[in-house]
Parts: structure tokens; sequence; C-alpha cells
């Protein structure tokens, strides 16, 4: 099993470097072997599951093989695979939504002046995102880590020659960086620790092992849960790094799905269930990873409500819901974490791909400019898939997202009621911004205003209808397979279900969409002109809470005047009074002492003999 988990690392990475050199003048050939070579990694996946039952029965999991690939006296580094419940619930979802991501692409790239280039980066990012999945210690997770920074920074400013999209690759790049210093400080401190109780190590069952037999202080845990937990603040785009994932819907549409469905943002929370039992040791830091995903969720549910591009609307979608995971491991569900991140990969997957195969028909990615074309007649299925996604999204049952929403509300509600009323407050508000998006998009009668003729939408070919109607499927069935059973090593204790969870949650989202439904019927463009009141409320909500604006003040009054400031001091100081103050003065004195060199021998000895008199007056002058 271990020999086909590298096979499927593997194999990405040759792809891409296959295209990188051989392939660029040959995009069609690209496409075609990153696409099967994808396709060939999830068929591989799959069949891995044919194993598994047996391996659970015997307790034989989790599997591992490493070898040395650093050695110093005091510290090794190894490269190596391990393979448990939880690393292959992520390497499904990693090689399955990659491939049919993959498949999308060929189509909706096809015109792409770099369409070999794209897959090549695609690749890499498949790979990057699967070595975080199968990695055996912290070394080597937080490498690929920056692998999957780099690949996002290569997709999110893919067209570069578009300002908004380089500056995009750039802020997801730098914002993430700010989290994996805190993130290597922890793995560092760890480290340090256990070093110096004679436990040093970077595996991860290793370390489970060592940590209660190395006696570290509760403030140094603190310290270490914290620092770690930034990591995934920065990936996994949590309150206050979140500021990278809405800009990032500046890449192509297929890489948003990618994106927030199976790769970037999904490592933060799979590094949250990896190092849970990291993080369980200290309550404080199970506090503030429930509070910071319960405000995420809640602040990117408020700003979805206002939104008019579609991607956008599924950005802080993605926000929200990534809230909503790290609150329930914060809370003491790893297992319901898991299981949302999941069923979330289908659902919202499904519905980036829809809104993608909304966009390629019509040419803009407004909600409201796309309102009035008829396209649940003219794009049925495209209609249909993206609607199941939707109740997904907002939990309805029997679809998948039923029952992993259900799991995050038990967790909230056992671990804090405040948390569970802000949990219950995002089920409504997710309801209704997609009650919303659903009445713009589908259900408006009203014609758009167009300069020029308006298009006329169709379906898109297989390559872009086929994933939709897959991960439609996957959307119905994920939250019916046996995904308990692969997380129960991962699973906080046991707690009863309160039977009105279900009730409620059904109710809230009922009302959220049916409110969503009748407000925005008539094609209103912001809820202050249905309710006044909201106007102050909405220009809060469409400044995203002044997070961008207060980063940009920021920047440019303290990060660029400093940098001025240093730069000048430098010039001045280092430079002109230090390096080149201290060779002046050196060539100086140098221009002095060269003047005694005239060549003239009756000079130099009347030089020796003052310095010899000198010399005996001193002397003399000591011992008298």
């Amino acid at each position: 099993m271990l020999t086909i988990s590298g096979i499927i690392l593997a194999a990405p990475l040759a792809a891409a470097l296959l295209i990188f050199f051989f392939l660029l003048r040959r995009p069609q050939a690209a496409a075609v072997l990153a696409t099967s070579v994808m396709g060939g990694c999830f068929a591989l996946a799959a069949a891995l599951l044919l194993q598994f039952p047996q391996l659970l029965q015997s307790h034989s999991l989790p599997l591992e093989a490493s070898y040395a690939w650093i050695r110093l006296p005091s510290l090794t580094v190894e490269f190596g695979l391990l393979l448990d419940g939880l690393s292959y619930v992520m390497l499904l979802v990693v090689t399955g939504i990659s491939a049919l991501v993959f498949l999308y692409s060929m189509a909706y790239m096809e015109k792409d002046e770099s369409y070999a280039r794209y897959f090549a980066s695609l690749s890499l990012f498949a790979f990057s995102m699967l070595g975080i999945v199968l990695s055996s210690n912290l070394i080597q997770i937080f490498i690929f880590w920056e692998l999957v920074g780099l690949s996002s920074y290569l997709l999110v400013g893919f067209w570069y020659q578009k300002n908004e999209a380089a500056l995009a690759g750039k802020k997801a790049f730098l914002t993430t960086r700010v989290g994996d210093a805190g993130m290597l400080i922890g793995i560092l401190t760890l480290w340090g620790f256990l070093a110096q109780a004679g436990l040093g190590t970077f595996n991860f069952r290793e370390i489970e092992a060592a940590l209660p037999q190395a006696a570290i202080p509760a403030s140094a845990m603190l310290m270490i849960g914290i620092s770690l937990f930034f990591g995934a603040v920065g990936k996994s785009a949590q309150l206050p790094l979140h500021v990278w994932l809405p800009d990032a819907m500046e890449g192509p549409t297929p890489v948003s799905a990618l994106i927030h469905a199976a790769t970037m943002v999904a490592a933060g929370v799979y590094l949250l269930a990896r190092l849970f039992f990291i993080f369980e040791l200290n309550a404080n830091v199970m506090l503030f990873i429930g509070w910071t995903g319960t405000l995420t969720a809640l602040m990117a549910a408020l700003i979805a409500v206002v939104q008019n591009d579609i991607k956008k609307i599924l950005a802080y979608s993605t926000l929200s819901q990534l809230g909503t995971m790290v609150m329930a491991i914060g809370f003491g569900g790893p297992e319901a974490g898991m299981f949302h991140l999941f069923t979330h990969a289908f659902f919202k997957a499904l519905l980036f791909l829809g809104a993608g195969s909304l966009i390629h028909a019509l040419h803009t990615q407004d909600i409201w400019e796309m309102t009035g074309h008829g396209l649940a007649k003219k794009m049925p299925l495209t209609s249909l898939t993206f609607l199941i996604g939707t109740l997904a999204l907002i939990g309805m049952p029997p679809l998948s997202g039923f029952f992993s929403k259900e799991a995050i509300l038990q967790a909230a509600w056992h671990g804090s009621k405040a948390a569970f009323s802000a949990a219950a407050a995002v089920v409504f508000m997710t309801a209704f911004y997609m009650g919303r998006l659903i009445t713009a998009v589908f259900l408006s009668a009203k014609s758009p205003a167009a300069d020029g003729p308006s298009p006329e939408p169709h379906e898109p070919d297989w390559r872009m209808t086929a994933p939709l109607v897959l991960l439609g499927i996957l959307t119905v069935v994920a939250g019916f397979l046996p995904v308990h059973a692969l997380l129960q090593s991962h699973a906080g204790p046991a707690a009863p279900h309160p039977a009105f969870l279900v009730p409620l949650s059904l109710g809230l989202a009922a009302a959220g969409f049916v409110l969503g439904l009748v407000l925005f019927r008539s094609r209103p463009e912001g809820l202050s002109q249905q309710v006044p009141a909201f106007k102050t409320i909405g220009a809060v909500l469409e400044k995203k809470f002044f997070f961008d604006a207060a980063y940009d003040w920021f920047i440019v009054n303290i990060q660029e005047r400093t940098a001025s400031f240093m730069d000048l001091f430098e010039k001045l100081v280092v430079v002109g009074i230090g390096a080149n103050g201290t060779a002046a003065a050196v060539r100086r004195a140098g221009d002095l002492l060269r003047k005694l060199q005239t060549g003239v021998v009756q000079f130099y000895m009347l030089i020796f003999a003052a310095g010899l008199a000198a010399l005996i007056y001193f002397c003399l002058g000591g011992a008298a």
C-alpha cells in the first residue's frame, strides 16, 4: 500500500516536469498527460480502498515507511510516507477532485495561450498537496507546505498580465508566509523541548509517544500550539489572515475549485486534525482555535450576503465553512471537522465548476448580469447540479452536507453554547445568501441591461458537464460513505446528539433560503433597498470589516515609512559612517603614514634614533 501511495505522490511531479521541459509547445499533449496521470492516481487511491477493511479489522494501521534524509550528531531528518485513515480520506479527496478539475480544465482553458503551463502548474499543485497528506514528519510537511504556497502563487497569478491577478498572487503568497513563519517557530520550539528531554524527533508518531515523557511546561505548550496553529490560519484563511482567499478568485475558475475544495485551504484543517494530539494538551490553545474558527465563520457569512460576484460569494462561503471546521476541531470534534471537509470538497467543487460553466456561457461573474437569461431551461444540467450543490451547502437532507453540518453543530453544542449560537446563525445566513444567488441567477424573469447583443447561453461540452454530473452524484452519496470508520482514530470522545438539533438546523436553513428567494425576487442589488436600516451595516460589510483597508494603511504608513527610514539609516550610518567611513579613515591614515616612506636613509636613521631615545627615556623613567 505504501508503494502505491509513493506512486500516487510521484506521478503528478513527473507529469509537471515532463510538461515543463518537453511539452510546453505541445499543449494538447500536456493536457492529456496531466489529466491521465491524475485519473490514474485516483484509480490507484480507489484501489487501496479494497484493502482497508482488512487493515482496520487487523488493527494494522497506520502504515509507515521512511529513510534517513539528513543525519547529524543530534538530529535526523527523515523522508517518509504515513498512511492511516486520516491521510487516506484526504488522498481520496485530493486525487478525486483534482482528476475532475483537470478534466474540466481541458475544455475551460482550451483557448488559453498558456494552456501547457497551466497544466504543469496544476500538476505541481496536486503533488504539493499530496505531499502534505502523506508526510510522516513535521519537516517534510513544512517543505510541502511551502510548495503548496508556491503552487498557489503560480496559479492565482496565472494571468499575470492582469495587474489584479499579479497582485492577488503576491497577496496570497505573502499573507500565507506570515502564518508559515509561526508554524516554523512552533516546529523548532517543540523539537527543542523534546531534544532537551533526550527525545528529539520530528516524526508524528514518535512525537505523540514522547510528549507525555517530555513534561513540557504548560506555558511552552501554549506557545507551541498557537504557533503551529498560525500555519493553519494562513493556509485555511482564518482571521486575521483571511484576506488573500477572496482575491484568489483572480485565477482561473477551475483553480478556484481546486483551492477551495481539495488543496490549499484544506491543508490547514488537515494539519489541525493531524496534530490534534498536540493541541488538545492545552485547553487555552483549544479555546483559541475554537473561537478563531467561530469568528471567521460568522464574519465571512455576513460579508457573503452583500457580494455580487458569483465567485466571491462562493469564496466567502468557503471561508465561512472552513471557520466551522476549525471551530469544531477547537471544541474537541476533529472527526466532525474532517467529515465536513470531506463532504464540503465535493459540493464546493461542484458549485465552483458550476459557476465556471455559467461564466463560460455568459462572460460575466456578476450575478445581476446573469439574471433573466432563462438558465434553468437553456442550461438544465448546470442549473440542476448547481442547485444540488446549493442544497448540500445549506445542509438539506439527504445530501452530504446535512450529515456533516449536524456533526459540526453537535461539536459546537458540547463545546460552547455561545459558539453554537454563532454556528446556528451561520446556518441561517448561508441559506440566505445562497437563496439570493439562486434567485438572481436562475429565477429572476427580469431581462438584464446590456449595451450589446445578449449572449445565448448553452451547456458546455462533455469535458465540463461530466465533472458536474460526477460531483453531483458524490454530493448526494458522500454522507453515506463509511468515512467515520477511517477517522475513528482521530475522533474525540463520543457525545450525545441533542434531539432538537436536526429540526432547529433544518428550520433555520429553510427560513434563510426562503427569505433570500422572497427578498430578491424583484432583483434589488442590495438589502438597503428592502431594509433601510441595513444601509449602514451593508456599508461595513461591503468594506469587508475594513481588514483590507487596515492592512493597506499599515503597509503604506508603517511598513513603507519604516523601510524608507531604514534605507536612509543604511546609507548614512551603516554604509556612510560604518563601512565607507571606516574605509576612508584607514585610507587617510595610510596616506599620512605613506609620507614617512621618503627613501632617504638618513631620515630613517633619525627616526630610529628618536624612537630608541624615547624608548630608553620611558624605560628609565619607569625604573626610577
